[in-house]
């Protein structure tokens, strides 16, 4: 019986429960539900959940963990899209950088709205660390999780301690 093609697991953070969406290519999305589940625990539908929960894990406990090792799915995203992400993914643990400034590390550095929108659309939280990106001067801007800019505050204060 071969395994099903798409699979979801639960991970218990200091933030609440996250849900990770694997796919045979990879992590499609990393999300934080936005209501209970009825789920309890940790539900690892193979070694790559499991994995994943370990870093988790680090990263609520130290404010680092190398999530670089993590294969994505990328289904679905343009080819800027994907460079916006790598660049994202190699911003280091307790540092910013602006939507600019990311827009000219993917190679476009007139295209800060289009960063913006595809951290918007990050599908895959804290693996693609989007809350490391901020506004011009330092100031935040949006994010998509639960509790906002809040809890994007919260994982930067992780990250720099």
């Amino acid at each position: 019986m071969s395994a099903p093609s798409v699979v979801e697991s639960l991970h218990t953070t200091v933030l609440g429960t996250m849900t990770s969406t694997w796919t045979t290519a990879g992590l499609f999305s990393l999300r934080w539900e936005d209501r209970q589940t009825d789920r309890d625990g940790v539900d690892f539908c193979d070694g790559r959940a499991e994995d994943l929960d370990q870093r988790l894990h680090e990263y609520f406990g130290t404010g680092h963990a190398a999530f670089d090792g993590v294969t994505l799915d990328d289904q679905g995203w343009t080819e800027f899209t994907k460079r916006v992400y790598q660049c994202c993914r190699a911003i280091t643990p307790g540092t910013t950088i602006t939507y600019k400034e990311l827009a000219h590390r993917a190679g476009n550095g007139a295209a800060s709205r289009a960063v913006g929108a595809a951290m918007a659309r990050n599908r895959v939280l804290l693996v693609i660390p989007c809350h490391r990106v901020v506004g011009a001067g330092g100031g935040l801007r949006g994010f998509s999780a639960p509790g906002g800019l809040q809890t994007k505050q919260f994982l930067l204060d992780l990250e720099s301690e």
